[in-house]
């Protein structure tokens, strides 16, 4: 964990750069989030990476996932949304709440 502000109650095995956490956030290890707000009871799994991204409330990125890039625009992705294991989510790209990739 560098530079970041991470809520009681989360749990973190994976490597977390220049974010936030709300509470009962999940980080599988392996995973990567930089630059990133990750919202209360969203899950990140296993070798997912997420960059210059807001996660909504319960969203659910899969094993090995990239959610946004380094550069470029803000993603974000919804309320409750679930992002396929491999998947990718463009810069900029906007997932809506509820959304089953």
């Amino acid at each position: 964990v560098i530079n970041s502000l991470i809520t009681e109650g989360c749990e973190v095995k994976g490597v977390i750069n220049h974010s936030v956490l709300f509470a009962g956030v999940t980080v599988e290890t392996g995973a990567e989030i930089t630059d990133a707000v990750i919202m209360p009871g969203a899950i990140i799994e296993r070798g997912a990476v997420v960059r210059r991204a807001i996660i909504a409330e319960n969203a659910h990125i899969c094993a090995g996932a990239v959610v946004g890039e380094e550069t470029g625009k803000i993603a974000v992705v919804g309320h409750n949304a679930v992002i396929p294991a491999g998947e990718k989510v463009a810069a900029g790209a906007q997932i809506a709440a509820d959304a089953q990739q």
